[in-house]
């Protein structure tokens, strides 16, 4: 019983972090907005859970001034988005 509870435990582990890298692989690439192709900004307020999420996983939350789009966007470093053009 208690193996079994012990591998449910471990599967739902490597099943959560999955779905983490999936959502966050998702993310634009931060700086250019995704609608308006505009250089984001930061928001002038941050929660607890952006300033988690911007360390741990490196989603930083975003503010379009141009358009208004809100949300998280994560970074490339800029040798990689040089290669890639």
């Amino acid at each position: 019983m208690l193996l079994l509870l012990t591998w449910t435990g471990i599967a739902g582990l490597l099943a959560g972090s999955l779905y983490v890298a999936l959502q966050l692989a998702g993310l634009p690439y931060a700086p250019e907005c995704p609608t308006c192709r505009g250089v984001t900004c930061a928001p002038v307020r941050l929660s607890r859970m952006d300033r988690v999420l911007a360390a741990c996983g490196g989603a930083d939350a975003r503010l379009c001034t141009r358009c208004g789009w809100q949300g998280r966007m994560r970074w490339r470093l800029a040798a990689v988005r040089a290669r890639r053009k």
